[in-house]
């Protein structure tokens, strides 16, 4: 039935589900959503989550593999084009749980621990990367890793709300610029820094 939710909510948006329609999708009594779900709020959170935790997958692979940073910043774009190409029809479910958080207290619990948990590991991987010196010193793990998340969602929703501004990937496009600007003024301090202690 999670997964009848999802395709309801995708297809009608969240206002028009209802326990009928979900259970008409999934060839089920409707007594079934109270039996195993508790409650149709319950079933509802459930696949709202599983959507977004899907959506986000790419984000778990992108930070358990071994990159550089410009690498990784090329991957995070390739990322945010993989969501819009290839995952644009979870989109809408996504937004839905992001509209429902502060009214499903269990759609808003489960976000804030998938953020809490992605933006953790991402300030982990920035605080390696700047530990190697591939990032400038002005950079805090956590606020950039809390940037990062709010550029993607604001991306997100951009496509939603302004589907006909600037495309996603030219958007991306200058997400990657930023940064490897950064990564780049990194570089070039550090050489800058050996080259005058080398002069010393």
């Amino acid at each position: 039935m999670v997964v009848a939710t999802r395709e309801a909510v995708r297809e009608l948006g969240l206002p028009a589900v209802t326990a009928r329609e979900i259970t008409g999708r999934a060839s089920a009594n409707l007594a079934a959503i109270p039996y195993y779900f508790g409650s149709k709020e319950a079933l509802v959170s459930e696949a709202l989550l599983a959507e977004a935790r899907e959506l986000l997958a790419p984000v778990w692979e992108l930070l358990g593999a071994e990159r550089s940073a410009i690498e990784r910043a090329s991957a995070a774009v390739s990322m945010l084009n993989h969501v819009f190409d290839e995952a644009r029809e979870q989109v809408p479910v996504y937004l839905s749980a992001l509209a429902a958080a502060p009214h499903l207290a269990s759609v808003g619990a489960g976000l804030e621990d998938l953020w809490e948990e992605l933006r953790g590991r991402l300030a982990a991987d920035i605080a390696d990367q700047l530990a190697m010196g591939q990032l400038p010193a002005w950079v805090e793990p956590s606020a950039m890793a809390a940037l990062i998340l709010a550029v993607v969602n604001g991306v997100v929703v951009a496509s939603a709300a302004d589907p006909s501004g600037p495309d996603h990937r030219a958007v991306a496009g200058q997400f990657l610029a930023l940064l490897l600007s950064a990564a780049q003024t990194s570089s070039s301090g550090d050489s800058k820094r050996a080259a005058t202690k080398a002069g010393e």
